[in-house]
């Protein structure tokens, strides 16, 4: 082979490596764009849990208000503790005690002095949903989408909020002014007073017939915390 053919072999095999580089970088970079845009449809997608009509009483209320043992539940949306609690224990609660009348559960929100600008964003919407006796329902869409809702930390999330109170057929023109007023500001900053009066550091934490519970406790716990205040309120 002359020096001229092997200078024109060495061209060539430069092109079709750089061929192949460029191959490669393409496809990664479609690779990185579908998983952008897998990303953002999924950011968008709402899960639906099994919503089930629940007994609300006033506000945020669950049972009868004049139930023997009142359970004030200490939450945060953007917790996933209290996630746990209020898609898993709180079912098994409602059907032992809150259903028969024994207990009456109270949420209170304490998003802004826990959680984030976000999650009392979130407090905020359920009060205004339970101002449509769907305080619950919304409280279950809420901590389904918990990721979701406040995976970005996006401090409005007023557009996702709105798009629930849709799903649940809620008056969105009575829920949107009510999210954008901040109908409710003053009952979370309550609930915040509370928390702070009793010591609350943590979520979620409950006050059973005023005695403190910390944390997500196994329903045994609860079972036990509910049987000590029947009886003290017997003596």
């Amino acid at each position: 082979m002359s020096s001229k053919q092997a200078i024109q072999e060495r061209r060539r095999k430069r092109q079709r490596q750089n061929n192949i580089i460029i191959w490669i970088m393409g496809i990664g970079v479609v690779l990185v764009v579908s998983a952008i845009v897998y990303a953002i449809i999924s950011s968008n997608q709402v899960t639906i849990p099994d919503l089930e009509a629940y007994q609300q009483s006033e506000l945020r209320g669950l049972g009868d208000p004049n139930a023997p043992v009142v359970i004030q539940e200490f939450s945060d949306f953007g917790c996933t503790h209290c996630a746990d609690f209020g898609l898993e224990t709180k079912k098994l609660l409602e059907k032992e005690f809150i259903d028969t009348g024994i207990v009456y559960l109270e949420f209170h929100s304490v998003g802004g002095l826990l959680g984030s600008a976000a999650t009392l964003q979130a407090a905020e919407a359920a009060y205004c949903a339970g101002e449509q006796d769907n305080f619950w329902t919304f409280h279950d869409l809420v901590f389904t989408n918990q990721l979701n809702l406040f995976g970005n930390r996006a401090a409005d999330n007023s557009n996702k909020l709105i798009e629930y109170a849709e799903l649940l057929d809620l008056d969105l023109n009575q829920f949107e002014t009510c999210l954008v007023d901040r109908t409710y500001q003053s009952v979370a900053a309550d609930d915040e007073s509370l928390a702070r009066q009793n010591g609350i550091t943590g979520t979620p934490s409950f006050l059973v017939n005023g005695v403190l519970l910390r944390g997500n406790q196994p329903i045994e716990n609860f079972r036990l915390a509910i049987e000590e205040a029947l009886n003290t309120s017997e003596n």
